[in-house]
């Protein structure tokens, strides 16, 4: 074959193309400290390294949003349900002076100020939020807890349905014959106050109206398709009514005012042992600080009449869950029903009437001692009778004191249950956070691991490269002087 000279002109100038681009091949390299810049160039390199871009992005996600994410929602309500625990012992250190009796007079009302504060204090660690979402809400992170404001609250209208849970039914004891102290008369032995008790359940609010869904009923016992088998009707009165606390054996009576079920013998023998006990009612109009009832019942909030809307109290809950790692979700939120029963405030709200009643009467008993002192008063026929009636208040605030000392004695069972609730909760965000936190630490080892198989693919060995270079250099140097010779090279040359 002959070789021509033009033939291996070309041939060298080809051998320098190639120098040239490996040298450019190598300088891109240096330039970037990446082995491809296009992924044609090693599909291979470039598909695994979408794949471990992808892995990263991910655990990135995971580490830097996700997790501290979770983790500062769980530990704002950690902090919120750790006050709550502290107020709890406030509580149950009222509960243990007044089943002792250890209060005095004057302090009763200061007492009963410290309790109603509490309660508010209670719920109003529920309203708490973490970058503007409410935590103790379940899915409505956009509603608080309670009602903030008075304007908010004085024109809802609720039909709300109530569980009613026969463990909190109790013994009421009811005072008859009280003294009136605007009616001075003689007060014989027959006619001194006397003490009745009567079955009686609290609801969440007071101040309540029969539901206009229908007659009022106490309903239980539901079937499969959630319609009640068997019910109890109930009849509406108001505690200010001679007879209010004066009930059947087979009567329930609704008193509005107070927000009470009085229920006769046969009522709660019949009803003490059943499941899934409701009644419906209306509340128009709440007070600053009381419960949204949507957060804790199935109810229907009627205070647009032309848009009604409907809120379905799940049994499952209401669980917010954040993904923290491939196919791994933990949950961040408590809801308040979980945490904080609305029978913490019916409970204090018993106590505060408990000790709001032995105030009066001792406030009674007080004008009753002033009176006797009085001018008006003075003849012998009014000393008798104020006597009478001074024996009379002094037994029926007997009643009043141990039904009061009766009372806080319970509720230090029912505040302890409510703290072992409360501690139930705390320690399960304990659980988390730890599971949370085992997560945070195997993710920042995988994510140490992804970015050194991503530099393995991806990046180039540097000294490696520098020597490469350098002999790519000196071959393109050595093409260059052999492509000088034969291009010099003439036909005169082979003569």
């Amino acid at each position: 074959m002959r070789i021509t000279n033009s033939m291996m002109i070309n041939s060298s100038l080809a051998n320098i193309a190639t120098n040239k681009t490996q040298m450019s091949t190598l300088d891109t390299q240096l330039s970037t400290k990446k082995k491809i810049s296009r992924p044609s160039e090693d599909p291979v390199v470039a598909i695994r390294a979408l794949r471990l871009r992808s892995s990263l992005t991910e655990v990135t996600q995971y580490l830097e949003k996700n997790i501290p994410d979770a983790d500062a929602w769980m530990k704002v309500t950690e902090g919120a349900l750790a006050e709550v625990d502290d107020m709890f012992r406030d509580v149950i250190e009222y509960c243990n002076q007044g089943s002792s009796d250890q209060f005095e007079t004057d302090d009763r009302q200061t007492i009963i100020n410290c309790l109603a504060k509490l309660k508010d204090s209670i719920y109003a660690q529920g309203n708490v939020d973490y970058a503007g979402r409410y935590v103790f809400t379940g899915y409505k992170t956009d509603s608080t807890l309670t009602f903030t404001t008075q304007a908010d609250a004085q024109d809802k209208k609720y039909t709300i349905t109530e569980p009613i849970k026969t463990d909190d039914i109790y013994l009421k004891t009811v005072i008859k014959d009280s003294v009136d102290a605007t009616n001075v008369t003689f007060i014989d032995n027959a006619d001194m106050p006397s003490s009745e008790q009567v079955y009686t359940y609290k609801l969440a609010y007071k101040n309540l109206s029969d539901s206009t869904e229908g007659p009022m009923q106490i309903r239980y016992d539901y079937d499969e398709n959630g319609n009640a088998a068997s019910t109890i009707a109930v009849t509406s009165t108001v505690s200010t009514d001679a007879d209010a606390y004066v009930v059947g054996d087979d009567e329930v009576k609704f008193l509005a005012d107070t927000g009470e079920l009085v229920m006769g013998s046969n009522v709660y023998a019949s009803i003490r042992n059943a499941d899934d006990l409701t009644i419906d009612y209306d509340k128009n109009g709440f007070n600053k600080d009381e419960i949204k009832p949507e957060h804790y019942f199935t109810c229907i909030d009627k205070t647009d009449a032309a848009e009604p809307v409907e809120y379905i109290k799940a049994k499952n809950g209401q669980d917010i869950n954040y993904n923290i790692s491939y196919s791994q979700k933990i949950k961040v939120n408590t809801e308040a029903s979980d945490a904080l029963s609305y029978r913490i405030g019916v409970d204090l709200e018993m106590m505060e009437d408990s000790l709001d009643r032995l105030s009066n009467i001792e406030d009674k008993i007080g004008k009753l001692e002033a009176m006797k002192k009085e001018a008006m008063y003075a003849d012998e026929d009014s000393q008798k009778a104020l006597d009478s009636m001074l024996e009379a208040a002094n037994k029926e605030r007997d009643i009043a004191k141990n039904d009061m000392r009766e009372l806080f004695d319970k509720s230090i069972t029912k505040f302890q249950n409510h703290q072992e609730k409360l501690d139930y909760e705390i320690a399960d965000i304990g659980s988390r956070g730890v599971r949370l936190s085992l997560t945070k630490s195997r993710l920042t080892e995988q994510q140490t691991t992804i970015k050194s198989l991503k530099s393995e693919n991806e990046d180039i060995d540097y000294e490696d490269i520098v020597i490469d270079y350098s002999s790519a250099e000196l071959i393109y140097e050595a093409a260059l002087q052999s492509a000088g010779k034969v291009v010099r090279q003439s036909l005169l040359d082979f003569l």
